[in-house]
């Protein structure tokens, strides 16, 4: 039937048909960097971003009194007991919310560098003390100490420390830990770039096994870093 026939008591309106959009040749990406860098940029003012606290609802003290935590840890013999000669780095500590306003407990973390393992420390009570003790699986975040002695361990190694610009600034990641078979794979490791900071990669580039405390990868090779 054509447009504009009557069909059952109403008109059919006729066809539109609208042009196809122009042909535009594609908008140009943005390069990956700022070009040219962007230097000498003013830093804050002191005082301009406050920091804010976030203080646990249990206990508001916590943050205070984390070196506390610590000191239950150590105190119990099971603890002791699976860290007995080991190296291990405490990982931090936090509160567990179970939603069923049951008592208040915190989940501590651990990574036991000779086992190659974390370990995860449930405690309950205001006292607090330790309810369990259990291992976790894959790596947990790099702690603030573990990337600052990443750092230093990557900055004394002779293949960076002659590398290094005035105003080079440290980068640090925990590397991957796909699965089974991969290079990393149960090592606790970090890759650690320096760079000046208005760049997006960085020019030295290393990777520091922190359990046997030393580089073990350089950008630069050598030959320096056997597994």
């Amino acid at each position: 039937m054509s447009a504009g026939t009557r069909q059952e008591g109403f008109a059919m309106p006729p066809a539109i048909h609208l042009p196809p959009p122009p042909d535009r040749p594609g908008l140009p990406e943005l390069p990956p960097v700022v070009h040219p860098a962007l230097r000498e940029l003013p830093a804050p003012a002191a005082g301009e971003v406050p920091v804010e606290v976030l203080a646990d609802a249990h206990h508001p003290d916590r943050a205070a009194r984390e070196p506390d935590i610590l000191a239950v840890l150590l105190a119990d013999e099971r603890v002791r007991g699976a860290l007995r000669g080991h190296r291990y780095a405490y990982l931090g500590a936090g509160p567990v919310d179970d939603h069923k306003g049951a008592e208040a407990q915190v989940r501590a973390l651990l990574y036991d560098y000779t086992a190659g393992r974390p370990l995860e420390i449930t405690l309950r009570g205001d006292g607090p003390s330790v309810a369990a003790v259990g291992e976790g699986t894959g790596q947990p975040a790099l702690s603030g100490a573990e990337a600052e002695r990443a750092v230093a361990l990557a900055r004394a190694h002779p293949g960076v420390a002659g590398r290094l610009g005035p105003g080079d600034v440290p980068m640090v990641l925990l590397t991957s830990d796909v699965g089974e078979g991969d290079r990393h794979h149960g090592r606790r490791r970090a890759y650690v770039g320096f760079g000046p900071p208005d760049e997006r990669l960085p020019r030295v580039r290393v990777i520091v096994d922190l359990g046997e405390e030393r580089v073990v990868e350089t950008d630069a090779g050598g030959g320096c870093c056997d597994e």
